[in-house]
């Protein structure tokens, strides 16, 4: 959208804190290969009428050009109008596809029938806006790199008619976890604050995948044997798994791989009742577990050295 010809466009802007509204003078209207047909076949009635002075063809081709012109009205009049406000996007992985949520209705009353909706490279949606409702539309974005994504701007359209929308929309694009282990981290205990959670001597609680760490003497060898996987026995007690996953602590690797490890390491410890807390060089999460704090360690990962 850099390009000194596209800010020149015509592009409807949300109200602060509110939806974006289409205006007349911001709808595009080209002609179809179908309507550049009948355009052509309008003109060699209008030639035939003229060279045989035959009224009846006159009266078709009048007629037949009322019908052309009305319908660029209805089709410039079925975006008129129209309000879309961006309402929310839940985080993805990269390479996954965000999906936009708007909200689409016409504070007329109106109804708008077969409108397309999409982001450019991007699969569209198409659907109606029923009178005196309001719909909500959900639209793919396909997701390449961690950090902020921009969908760019919306495309509303029916025909050849169009319009930009610029909806300040944008999503939260978390590292593709790396399956595997962090190597660097090591378990201590710490006094589970929810009691009966962690790995104590007492009454046996089930089982969890194996961790770099783990004691032999946990580990679940008939089920190892069985070609279940390699688990580890949970027992109840007041203590509790606790793990720094550290961004310096990994060997090798650029800084989007270790992001992606410490991406995978969250997703693993987050099924677990394991307490772990995440450092990296500008900023540290404190210990912590649950599903907002899995939330808050991996949009800290996709918005390390992002500019803002």
């Amino acid at each position: 959208m850099g390009s000194p010809l596209l800010k020149l466009l015509r592009v409807v802007q949300p109200e602060t804190g509110g939806p974006a509204r289409v205006t007349g003078r911001k709808i595009y209207i080209l002609p179809t290969r179908y309507r550049l047909v009948f355009g052509v076949l309008l003109i060699t009635l209008l030639i035939a009428s003229i060279n045989y002075a035959n009224n009846p063809a006159f009266i078709l081709t009048f007629l037949l050009t009322g019908l052309f012109i009305q319908a660029i009205f209805h089709t410039w009049r079925n975006l008129l109008d129209l309000s879309l406000q961006w309402k929310q996007t839940n985080p993805v992985f990269a390479g996954e596809t965000a999906f936009f949520q708007y909200e689409l209705w016409d504070e007329k009353g109106r109804a708008h029938y077969a409108l397309q909706f999409g982001f450019a490279g991007n699969d569209s949606v198409i659907t109606d806006c029923p009178a005196n409702e309001k719909r909500l539309i959900r639209l793919p974005c396909s997701s390449r790199r961690r950090g902020l994504l921009d969908p760019g701007r919306l495309t509303l359209g029916l025909l050849r008619a169009w319009c930009y929308l610029d909806t300040h929309a944008s999503a939260v694009v978390y590292p593709a976890p790396l399956e595997g282990w962090l190597d660097s981290a090591r378990p201590s205990w710490g006094m589970a604050i929810e009691g009966d959670r962690g790995v104590g001597a007492d009454d046996f609680v089930g089982h969890r995948s194996y961790h770099p760490g783990d004691q032999l003497g946990h580990i679940h060898w008939k089920a190892f044997a069985g070609e279940k996987g390699l688990l580890v026995k949970q027992f109840g007690g007041d203590r509790v798994n606790r793990y720094w996953l550290d961004f310096d602590a990994i060997e090798g690797g650029d800084t989007e791989y270790r992001l992606r490890v410490l991406a995978g390491a969250v997703q693993a410890l987050s099924l677990d009742a394991s307490h772990y807390g995440l450092r990296l060089p500008d900023q540290e999460i404190p210990m912590g577990s649950g599903e907002s704090h899995r939330h808050d360690c991996l949009g800290a990962l996709a918005l390390y050295g992002v500019a803002e």
